[in-house]
């Protein structure tokens, strides 16, 4: 009898206990229940490091072992290892597929000359950024941008650089600029910065954030001084970068 109940007892377990080990992500990749889940990821393993990776690294004795899947199917979406149970660093190889199976992407996080676990981290490497706008004068613009959160499909980009306007009575003059871009999902995004003469906000479409299509408006801070630059402004902004992340990646519906 006690046999009995006690099968019947591991029985009834064994389901809550695969709940409890199975992590449901929505399709922004944020935790959420099962109803609305688009992936999930059964709870993470631990393997040595040099085991996983092929060799030490320092002040890290082991890393978990990651794999993602779609719930539609139990396909493999993504495999590799980290360092947190999050997947918030990468070590070794590490590959994405679709929904077919079918191998997307790969990438190999080496960190053989670099062991420093440092648990600051800065923002995504620079990108180069061009920018040509014309309200009541056109401004060329470069500079730099930085991907501030770019393991979402939304990013927001944070940019600084310095940009020439055309000429007032015969002279050109120097406009630095600082500016906030989120870039959506959707192909659609909204941007606001500022130089030391004006702000100004514009909206459009952006082309797998590579270019940017705009209109917006640019308001002076000192009418009376030149360069003013206000007035409906149109802009077109090109993205220049080595991090794939940065870039928003083609869905083809099949």
């Amino acid at each position: 009898m006690k046999t009995c109940i006690t099968i019947i007892f591991l029985m009834l377990l064994a389901p809550l206990s695969a709940q409890n080990d199975t992590i449901f992500f929505d399709k922004n990749w944020k935790t959420s229940n099962k109803e609305i889940a688009f992936y999930y990821r059964i709870k993470p393993l631990k393997v040595k490091t040099k085991d996983a990776i092929g060799y030490k690294i320092k002040n890290i004795d082991s890393l978990f072992i990651i794999k993602d899947y779609y719930l539609i199917n139990n396909q493999l979406q993504f495999q590799g290892y980290s360092s947190d149970y999050k997947a918030e660093q990468l070590f070794g190889r590490a590959e994405w597929f679709n929904k077919d199976g079918k191998m997307i992407d790969s990438n190999n996080f080496d960190y053989k000359k670099n062991t420093n676990n440092s648990k600051f981290k800065i923002p995504e490497w620079p990108i180069i950024y061009l920018n040509y706008s014309i309200a009541d004068k056109s401004l060329f613009t470069g500079g730099l941008e930085f991907c501030l959160d770019c393991k979402n499909k939304n990013k927001l980009f944070l940019g600084a650089g310095y940009g020439i306007t055309n000429s007032y009575n015969g002279k050109y003059y120097g406009l630095p600029d600082i500016h906030l871009s989120y870039n959506t999902d959707y192909l659609l995004f909204v941007k606001a910065g500022s130089s030391s003469k004006n702000a100004y906000a514009v909206g459009g479409l952006t082309v797998f954030n590579m270019i940017d299509l705009g209109l917006g408006y640019s308001f002076a801070y000192n009418k009376e001084k030149i360069p003013t630059y206000e007035g409906f402004t149109a802009s077109i902004s090109f993205r220049i970068s080595k991090n794939k992340n940065v870039y928003t990646k083609l869905n083809i519906i099949q």
